[in-house]
């Protein structure tokens, strides 16, 4: 018996030794890949169900003031805040508050109707899906509101499409209104709102039949949960998600007083720094802000919820939520992306870009987080960093 405790004693101290190495080599060459490219600065993670395995953050928060990146930094997450949003509803269908299948006009202060579909109920799994028949809105420039008004940062760009464009979109952000999620809504949708063009807002597709990504369709879905709940969207979201999981650095936009302190990191879109405290109307399709730490400690829960673990929801709850809706083809779970090896989400809005993935079968995930907008560049440095984060997980 002595004999074999020593043998399990050795193996334990060698496969420790070995999974420290592999950190440290995958800190190397992370470090490498951050040197070579122009990413302003990132943090990652590598997470299983029941721990985080590696945290690290390189290059800026701020460089401006040499305030390096760490993994508590925080920063907008974009469209993976969805996520949240998918465990909001799910957690509302566990406490008998609303059921997938319902009729969204059960819950609305307005009501939504396709008019090339008026017999045709839309659904809160709809929504849940992208397939209620809503076109990609023009207005997702109009949800962005910037307390303060942006410089012309367009003049540092050479003339051309990007100079034009820069110009045109800073011109509408800072004329935006602040306004209720509900009003901002009820403008594009409801008839009688004063943005509302049938052609531009509805699909001449059935519900259930096309998917199409729409950031005002998770706007819709939360305030559902505000109408069965009794409660504001973020309240509910830090009651039964952010506390139980001690999510103490997560919060969303509008709620942060400072958000240019140190703990903040600059945003930066094509070439040029954006102000960082933009606030979203319709926040809970992307204005979550967090950083790596505590974002990792909600994955590792979403993973083993996927294995079979309840806390937060039910068991049979996280199976329904990640498996492929609507039909087999569809790659959406409730919110989150469900491809045949993977589950997890993107996200990406001006001065962010962020990725969050776990392997299905392994129940291995990986974080990373940016402060710089896509380009193609920017896209072929992330790819490559996030490679190697799925090729050190395996080492694991």
């Amino acid at each position: 018996m002595k004999t074999i405790s020593s043998f399990f004693i050795i193996l334990t101290c060698q496969l420790f030794g070995y999974a420290q190495v592999s950190t440290e080599l995958l800190t190397i060459e992370l470090q490498k890949l951050m040197e070579q490219n122009s990413l302003e600065g990132c943090a990652v993670a590598i997470y299983n169900k029941d721990e985080v395995l590696y945290t690290n953050a390189f290059g800026y928060a701020d460089r401006k003031k040499k305030i390096p990146y760490t993994v508590n930094t925080a920063q907008k997450i974009a469209s993976i805040s969805k996520t949240l949003l998918a465990t909001a509803l799910m957690k509302a269908k566990g406490l008998g508050l609303l059921d997938l299948d319902d009729d969204v006009n059960d819950y609305l202060p307005f009501r939504l109707v396709n008019p090339y579909f008026p017999n045709t109920k839309i659904t809160i799994r709809h929504l849940a899906t992208h397939s209620s028949g809503m076109k990609k809105s023009k207005y997702d420039l109009r949800a962005m509101v910037f307390p303060t008004k942006i410089p012309d940062l367009y003049k540092d760009l050479p003339f051309g499409i990007k100079r034009f464009l820069a110009k045109k979109g800073i011109k509408i952000l800072n004329n935006n209104p602040q306004m209720p999620m509900k009003e901002f809504l009820f403008n594009i949708y409801d008839p009688k709102g004063k943005w509302y063009k049938k052609r531009k807002t509805f699909a001449k597709s059935k519900p259930g039949t096309q998917q199409i990504y729409s950031n005002n369709g998770a706007a819709l879905a939360a305030l559902i949960i505000e109408k069965a709940s009794g409660m504001k969207y973020n309240e509910f979201v830090h009651k039964y998600i952010l506390d139980p999981l001690k999510m103490k650095n997560t919060h969303f936009d509008f709620e942060i007083e400072n958000p240019s302190s140190k703990d903040f990191a600059t945003l930066h879109h094509m070439g040029l720094e954006v102000p960082n405290d933009y606030q979203l109307i319709i926040y809970p399709a992307g204005g979550l802000v967090t950083n790596v730490l505590d974002f990792s400690k909600y994955m590792s829960t979403m993973v083993n919820g996927y294995k079979g673990g309840n806390q937060i929801l039910s068991s049979a709850d996280y199976q329904e939520m990640m498996r492929p809706q609507i039909n087999p083809d569809f790659n959406r779970g409730i919110f989150w992306e469900v491809y045949q090896k993977s589950i997890g989400h993107s996200g990406d809005i001006a001065g962010v870009v962020t990725y969050t993935y776990f392997d299905k079968a392994k129940g291995m995930g990986y974080i990373f987080f940016c402060n710089t907008a896509a380009t193609k560049k920017i896209d072929q440095e992330t790819l490559a960093i996030i490679d190697l984060l799925k090729k050190y997980y395996n080492k694991m």
